[in-house]
């Protein structure tokens, strides 16, 4: 059986959604996984035992995509993106199966489009996982608890010792990786807060390293931040880290302590590698879609309505609201 995995973009949705491809795998163990994404999210997926091609979208349009997916001859398409450009794909794919979400204007490209549940079946999934375990139901697969995983290959990981090393750094030490800023504004912690919070880790005994993450198009806005800081944290901040991509900071985020930070990518990969992590979540965005974790005696997610029930303002999520679960989640990480 051929299979097609269709998700388009964005880094957390594609990890996310790579949660169905083992028990696919372990139903139709003979079959052979395509993921269909864009190019430049495969990184997530390098190493991922279950994938047997990657399939990427064409600059030139669906009409080319689709034409190169027709060489393939599918038999099943699962069409996790199910917007109206992936739903057409899924249409012409000449699959017999054609699964994808529903939604008003695409259900007639499925033969199964299924409806998101509202109601979590376990809360350590939650809503992200579950509905992408949904679209297993027509094929006769059972719900169970499953989580992302990021694959770190043998020589990313000799490189990130080779990185900590530049650093006069080694994974013996109490290192702290920080998800610094969010991918947006709207995602990401207000600085003056977050100065805060890495004042009460650069505090914290035993000592920490800090590994502060962040984008290139960030490094003023991290300079705004160091600025913020004490002469006494700043000795603790590992000045001028840097990761070359996404699948050198997963290598290296694997050889720390835990992750802290803004919810998103960083936390997703931190949490796919099964390094403990504690998350700040965008007002926006509800804890029931993303808090998935694969340990829950460890990983922490807050969010301003867990504090100001009425809220939806990240200047009323003050850090000392954080305070006393960031020193419970250090004394079990790093303490």
């Amino acid at each position: 059986m051929k299979i097609l995995i269709i998700q388009k973009k964005f880094m957390g949705d594609v990890l996310v959604t790579s949660t169905i491809l083992p028990l696919l795998k372990k139903k139709y163990p003979n079959s052979e996984i395509s993921f269909l994404l864009e190019e430049k999210h495969a990184q997530i997926l390098i190493g991922n035992p279950y994938i047997d091609h990657f399939l990427f979208f064409s600059s030139d349009g669906p009409s080319k995509t689709l034409s190169e997916l027709n060489q393939h001859k599918f038999d099943l398409v699962i069409d996790l993106y199910s917007k109206i450009e992936t739903a057409i794909i899924t249409f012409f794919s000449g699959a017999k199966t054609r699964i994808g979400f529903f939604k008003k204007y695409t259900q007639f490209f499925y033969n199964h489009a299924v409806k998101r549940s509202t109601k979590v079946k376990s809360k350590n999934t939650t809503l992200g996982i579950e509905h992408r375990l949904q679209m297993l139901e027509p094929l006769g697969i059972p719900f169970q608890e499953i989580f992302p995983k990021v694959y770190i290959q043998e020589d990313e990981l000799k490189n990130a010792h080779q990185i900590l090393s530049e650093k006069g750094l080694s994974s013996t030490d109490n290192l702290i990786m920080i998800s610094t800023f969010g991918s947006s504004d709207e995602k990401t912690y207000p600085v003056e807060y977050m100065a805060e919070l890495l004042e009460y880790i650069a505090h914290y005994k035993p000592a920490a390293k800090i590994l502060c993450n962040y984008l290139p198009s960030q490094k003023e806005l991290f300079e705004t931040l160091y600025s913020k800081l004490s002469e006494e944290a700043k000795t603790s901040i590992v000045k001028n880290f840097d990761t070359k991509n996404l699948r050198e900071f997963a290598a290296v985020t694997s050889l720390c302590k835990c992750l802290i930070g803004n919810e998103g990518g960083a936390t997703n990969v931190s949490k796919s590698l099964g390094i403990p992590t504690f998350t700040i979540f965008s007002p926006h965005i509800r804890k029931s879609d993303w808090a998935w974790t694969s340990k829950p005696e460890l990983d922490k997610f807050l969010h301003i309505t867990d504090f100001v029930p009425d809220s939806k303002k990240y200047t009323d999520f003050k850090p000392t609201f954080l305070k006393n679960d960031l020193e419970d989640f250090l004394d079990h990480t790093i303490g």
